[in-house]
């Protein structure tokens, strides 16, 4: 059997997609009728698993009407959820798309504030869960508001301590303060890595993975680098992957699809190269698709044959 994944949702969204025709200041703007999605980092890898074929345990923070409405859905949807329940309601996202442009405008809220206090029983729990067996330990999307900025930090402590390996895709403080404890993999887009390094404004995108492993920041560094795909960086190993070449609808999911497709691969034992390398198959996979869709496994499958993938997921 192979390690399993536990992906953990800290300050999820009930993601909205809706259009209009184009957007216009002081107006009243009339909407197609709406799509809701199960949406935040955590959970949108347990859906990319699960339309893979894999499998994992979503961790979520869901509060109130919002969230008890998010947890019906990821039920319907076959996904294995522990709800964590949150004060307040959990938060909406709104993406509007403007049919005149194909544009996309996307509304992200803070999330309710959490009592620093919580933190402490929240580590407990996710230790607690660690310790049964996990191998991997996926921490992705923002904080919300309250809790202490170092928390994804603690939990790479926390699953080391357990045998397991954090995976961690977040951003700003969040992901600053983590670093210094050191979780297993960090991925993050060329921009975030500018902004938390600084310097040159030109300086590419496999410095700047290089100087994040030579730092200690992490075992492993990804950086996206958009069109171009990924830049994989670890002590004794750097490499490339191009993404293969498809249209573009939305880059939204992008992101979360490559976390999703990477760790189920290394779950199941995979090379750290080709597992990156069906992470960048499923992010091209998830821009080919509207909004807030993620990726599909048919298209998942194409896309990395094509690339030279030779095992099935």
């Amino acid at each position: 059997m192979p390690p399993r994944i536990l992906t953990v949702t800290l300050n999820p969204a009930l993601d909205i997609t809706t259009t209009t025709a184009k957007l216009l200041p002081q107006q009243k703007l009339r909407c197609d009728a709406p799509r809701y999605d199960p949406g935040g980092g955590g959970i949108n890898v347990s859906r990319v698993i699960k339309e893979l074929g894999g499998e994992s345990l979503a961790f979520a923070a869901l509060g109130g009407r919002t969230g008890a409405m998010m947890k019906r859905m990821l039920d319907d949807a076959g996904l294995d959820v522990e709800a964590w329940r949150s004060r307040g309601d959990t938060r909406f996202s709104m993406t509007v798309m403007e049919e005149q442009t194909g544009l996309h405008y996307r509304f992200v809220l803070p999330g309710p504030e959490q009592p620093v206090a919580s933190a402490t029983r929240l580590l407990r729990r996710l230790g607690e869960r660690a310790a049964a067996g996990y191998g991997f330990v996926v921490a992705s999307g923002s904080l919300p508001p309250g809790l202490p900025i170092d928390l994804y930090g603690r939990l790479a402590e926390i699953a080391r301590a357990n045998g397991a390996k954090l995976i961690l895709d977040t951003h700003g403080e969040a992901l600053r303060a983590a670093l210094p404890h050191r979780p297993w993999l960090i991925r993050l887009n060329h921009h975030e890595a500018q902004e938390l390094l600084g310097g040159d404004a030109d300086r590419a995108a496999h410095d700047l993975a290089r100087e994040l492993v030579e730092r200690g920041s992490a075992e492993i560094a990804i950086v996206a680098i958009g069109e171009r795909g990924a830049f994989l960086v670890s002590a004794d190993h750097s490499i490339e992957i191009a993404p293969p070449h498809v249209d573009v609808r939305s880059m939204v999911g992008a992101g979360d699809s490559f976390v999703g497709a990477m760790t189920l691969a290394l779950s199941r034992g995979w090379p750290i190269d080709d597992a990156t390398r069906y992470g960048v198959a499923a992010a091209a996979a998830a821009v080919t698709t509207e909004a807030t869709e993620l990726c599909e496994a048919s298209k998942v499958a194409d896309l990395f044959a094509e690339m030279g993938g030779r095992q099935a997921a």
